[in-house]
């Protein structure tokens, strides 16, 4: 009887395993494969510059932007069926530095600081930062590099 009890605890944690990675979000009471999410790419630079912009996926070709300072790109979606959704963008500013980096991806530590709905990228003179939501600040990820990416 007693071997029944410790077959069943180690199923239980060995299906607590495998359910981790469809966890509820926090704020929506959803799985995050279930969650609607929304990326913002904001203009945060100074002296008038405008932020060449261009982001995708590898379903979705968002187009080029070319924003103005304090404007921002938006676009939704949901993550796809096996949770692979990933979104990356480029962007140059006064055609001497660029950045290409990750956007969306699947990361629970990505998704807290998103605060489970909304991921938040913003182009400053000095690199691209993440706002994190949790804290209410904005974290530097990516320096500019010099020049134009090359094809």
């Amino acid at each position: 009887m007693r071997c029944s009890y410790c077959l069943i605890l180690l199923i239980v944690l060995a299906l607590a395993k495998v359910i981790h990675p469809f966890s509820v979000a926090p704020q929506q009471g959803l799985p995050p494969g279930f969650t609607r999410w929304n990326v913002y790419v904001v203009n945060g630079l100074n002296n008038s510059t405008t932020l060449f912009l261009h982001c995708k996926s590898k379903d979705d070709d968002l187009g080029i932007q070319n924003l103005s300072p304090g404007t921002n790109f938006t676009w939704s979606f949901q993550q796809n069926l096996f949770r692979r959704t990933l979104f990356w963008c480029y962007m140059s500013k006064d055609n001497n530095a660029h950045a290409a980096f990750k956007v969306f991806w699947q990361d629970v530590l990505l998704f807290h600081k998103c605060s489970w709905k909304n991921c938040i990228w913003i182009a400053k003179d000095d690199g691209i930062y993440m706002k994190d939501l949790s804290r209410n600040s904005d974290e530097l990820r990516w320096h500019w590099k010099p020049g134009l990416l090359q094809d």
